[in-house]
């Protein structure tokens, strides 16, 4: 631990080394906002501009306020720069051999190759379902959750809108699996890239997905825009983060998901003017009814 503690104390003495973390920090900034801003940002474009009124039928309740996007835009910022240290942390654990990020694909096989991303998203949902079911906990609530859920009608800005203690807690607590598994480095990134676009999409307040999709036998275990929307709404049950089963397992999921879910995903309405049209055409002609009446006289 003494020898440690000195080459510590002799890397922060040193310019090089800091040079050197500067243009580490300065690197993942950069790639790591790309990521999470270019994609969420690209997802809120897309449904809650260009396809806003388009869409207008699949909104699960309500708009976002321009207030509450804007509130979401300042915590989405802080953490992102939470995320850039927790990088530059992952790297200090790869210069240690802590941990074990890898290049080569098949440098342990193809079956472990197949495996790791899944067992990489199990093991996020279930970290991700017992401390989202922790932080609901009266405490943690009201002086960390709390930030989250300010966004009762959530843009896809909230998915990262967070008190910083939570930014840590749900990111960190899955990648505590490269303490014991190696990770190859394009499967890490398509871990990363998943995360952040199901957890924007996860907030978008409208539902995309087909309708049947809550009620599929295969597609059903997964978790949509409404089954998370659900949970902004009531602050309670819905607590699963990519999967259902959790929520289904454990009487967590509400009572009325799948009716919502239906609700959401309904057919577009007819246009005011086919409506009349339709209103026209099924009512009985009017200007022929004295006519008729004449003649029968």
């Amino acid at each position: 631990m003494h020898e440690w503690l000195q080459d510590l104390a002799s890397a922060l003495g040193n310019p090089e080394a800091w040079q050197a973390l500067r243009r580490v920090l300065t690197k993942f900034a950069l790639s790591d906002g790309l990521q999470y801003v270019g994609i969420t940002f690209a997802l809120w474009i897309t449904l809650h501009v260009l396809l806003r009124k388009r869409l207008a039928h699949r909104l699960i309740s309500g708009w976002p306020r321009r207030g509450e996007v804007r509130r979401e835009l300042g915590y989405f910022t802080s953490t992102m720069v939470l995320y850039v240290f927790g990088s530059a942390a992952l790297l200090g654990a790869l210069a240690l051999d802590k941990i074990e990020i890898y290049a080569d694909p098949l440098q342990h096989g193809l079956p472990w190759l197949l495996l790791s991303l899944p067992v990489m998203l199990l093991w996020q949902d279930l970290c991700y379902y017992l401390s989202h079911r922790l932080l609901h906990t009266r405490w943690l609530f009201r002086h960390i959750h709390a930030v989250h859920h300010r966004s009762r009608e959530p843009s896809p800005w909230a998915g990262f809108s967070n008190h910083p203690v939570e930014s840590m807690m749900t990111s960190g607590l899955p990648l505590t699996l490269l303490a014991f598994v190696p990770l190859q480095q394009d499967v890490l990134l398509l871990y990363v890239l998943h995360q952040v676009a199901r957890t924007a999409h996860g907030h978008a307040a409208i539902e995309i997905y087909p309708h049947g999709f809550a009620r599929h036998w295969f597609w059903g275990r997964f978790t949509s825009t409404t089954h998370h929307h659900l949970h902004h709404e009531s602050i309670r049950g819905n607590y699963g983060l990519w999967f259902t089963w959790w929520d289904r397992w454990l009487g967590t999921e509400q009572a009325d998901y799948l009716e919502r879910f239906d609700a959401a995903t309904g057919p577009r309405p007819a246009p005011a003017e086919a409506v009349t049209a339709a209103r026209c055409r099924t009512a009985p002609d009017s200007s022929s009814a004295p006519h008729s009446a004449r003649s029968a006289s």
